[in-house]
């Protein structure tokens, strides 16, 4: 595809999936809005008292540290109710669901009586991330076209550098007051985002995919023609377009395949040679992005600026403002570029480029800033690889990673497989958030080389396993992981998918070997010539 291709051909169809995608990511990423306020306003002198501690001593450490992972195990539990929501009663309710919880949590944090109902908040918090991150990102893979999936569904992440970018400017503002009032009204504008998707739901159509597991075939093919392209005829009968008939014809395929040989059960994430590949690079991909250091400057960042002589704290905020507006120009530049290098090369220059950062950090803080040398120069040096490194982080990694599980698994897994690779990341996250403040205050500089070395490792493993998934329907992808769904789909286009050269060989699934490529075959017209495709 060309660099400008998604920007030069649109139609009303096209329209009409940006404007629901654009307007449900708008509603639905809050929770990112309130993460960057608490982020902060757990720093401030007026919310440290507010909880009755000393401000000159602050918050004890026992406490403290809790703040910031804890909201990673309401995720947990939320992401495995959203697969259950999802499966049984449809995308939309799971994002209503999301919304409700995410109004709760924000009164809480509003109130903050004490350091109890500030932890049960964030809780409740991350359960909502679990329905809404789950819910959108599912959504969002189901109803896009394949020539810019990657693109919209990276719109949950614009939106929510545009809050963070929010955030950081009202944090900044509040930093010059002494009352309570600026940060309760900042935490309050979660409540706008949350009561907008709760009004914008009823409009918004149901995934088609879901329609067809659950036998509602005229339904998800009326849905399929709005949502891709259709006509009527003279007796104002539908005509899907050839984009549409093909998205219908294979979801048709891989869906019927699945649920014809229980490939839409739990056991399935692991029953085959194809499945235990995909649940594979789908739970890594989340485990990668907690050790990338943003544990400790996400919720430390001010001692760490500290440590760098910079101890000014407007000045400290000031830059947490600059980096946020960085974020919003960087998730729109790397969700577009999603569509045109692929997945596996973001992912690569994500983590690659964070290696680089982290080492250089890791030099100026051993060489100058543990020792104790004051020097501006480094301190200003060191703040601006950080916010090098995270400027390309939210560009090339950010837009993947919470793609990648809705993509790369079938439409009757997608909702348990998200949720268990969301276990995944928020184990790791838990872990490296909860463990962040204790490491850093006993290794200080030597924390970052121990980060770089995270990096480089989920460099080799991404380089050497993953696949590209780029520029095909959720359908093909089931290609490209070998399944037997994949061969039905085959099939029922006539057509092989376009491989990307670079998906590793030899973690392809075998003809001879892969049960589920031969019950694809069986079950696939024998006369069709694309299976002979395949030998060649």
């Amino acid at each position: 595809m060309g660099f400008f291709d998604n920007v030069r051909h649109w139609d009303k169809f096209k329209v009409r999936r940006y404007v629901i995608l654009l307007a449900l990511s708008l509603a639905g990423d809050g929770w990112t809005y309130e993460s960057s306020v608490i982020a902060s306003i757990i720093q401030l002198p007026q919310w440290i008292q507010h909880l009755g501690y000393d401000v000159a001593v602050g918050i004890p450490d026992a406490q403290n540290q809790w703040i910031g992972p804890v909201y990673s195990l309401g995720q947990l539990v939320g992401g495995l109710m959203a697969a259950f929501v999802l499966d049984k009663f449809g995308r939309r309710p799971c994002m209503w669901v999301g919304a409700l919880f995410m109004q709760l949590s924000t009164a809480l944090l509003v109130w903050s009586p004490s350091f109890g109902v500030v932890i049960a908040a964030r809780v409740i918090e991350g359960v909502s991330i679990g329905f809404l991150l789950l819910g959108y990102q599912i959504f969002a893979v189901e109803i896009a076209a394949k020539e810019d999936r990657g693109f919209v569904s990276s719109f949950s992440l614009m939106t929510g550098n545009f809050f963070s970018l929010l955030a950081a400017g009202l944090i900044y503002g509040i930093t010059y007051s002494t009352g309570n009032a600026g940060w309760r009204a900042s935490l309050a504008v979660t409540f706008i985002p949350a009561t907008f998707l709760i009004c914008v739901l009823p409009w918004v159509p149901e995934s088609p995919r879901y329609l067809y597991e659950k036998k509602k075939y005229d339904q998800c093919r009326k849905v399929v023609g709005h949502l891709h392209g259709c006509t009527f005829d003279d007796n104002d009968e539908m005509v899907l377009s050839e984009a549409a008939e093909v998205e219908f014809e294979a979801m048709r395929a891989a869906i019927s395949w699945d649920q014809e040989h229980g490939q839409d059960k739990w056991s399935a994430l692991w029953n085959t040679k194809a499945a235990r590949y995909r649940s594979f690079v789908a739970f890594s991909s989340q485990s990668w992005w907690a050790w990338n250091g943003g544990s400790v400057f996400t919720y430390y960042y001010t001692k760490v600026y500290d440590s760098a002589g910079i101890t000014n704290p407007h000045v400290q905020f000031g830059l947490a403002g600059v980096q946020n507006a960085s974020w919003c120009v960087g998730g729109i530049l790397g969700g577009y570029l999603l569509d045109i290098w692929g997945r596996r090369t973001n992912y690569l220059i994500g983590v690659g480029e964070a290696c680089i950062c982290l080492l250089i950090q890791c030099a100026l803080a051993v060489g100058i800033f543990d020792k104790g040398i004051e020097n501006h120069a480094a301190g200003a040096g060191f703040v601006t690889v950080y916010l090098l490194q995270w400027f390309l982080w939210v560009m090339f990694f950010s837009p993947v990673v919470n793609m990648l599980p809705a993509e790369i698994y079938s439409a009757g897994l997608r909702a348990r497989g998200y949720a268990i690779s969301n276990i995944f990341s928020m184990a790791v996250g838990f872990a490296t958030q909860y463990s962040a403040l204790p490491m850093y205050e006993r290794m200080h500089g030597w924390i970052w080389l121990f980060f770089a070395g995270c990096m480089a490792f989920a460099f080799i493993v991404i380089y050497f396993t993953y696949p590209e998934t780029k520029g095909m329907t959720l359908e093909e992808v089931e290609i490209v992981f070998g399944t037997g769904a994949g061969q039905r789909v085959k099939a029922a286009l006539g057509r092989s998918s376009a491989q990307d050269p670079t998906t590793p060989i030899h973690y392809k699934a075998e003809p001879e070997d892969d049960d589920s490529f031969k019950a694809g075959l069986r079950d696939s017209d024998p006369h069709t010539p694309v299976i002979e495709e395949l030998r060649v």
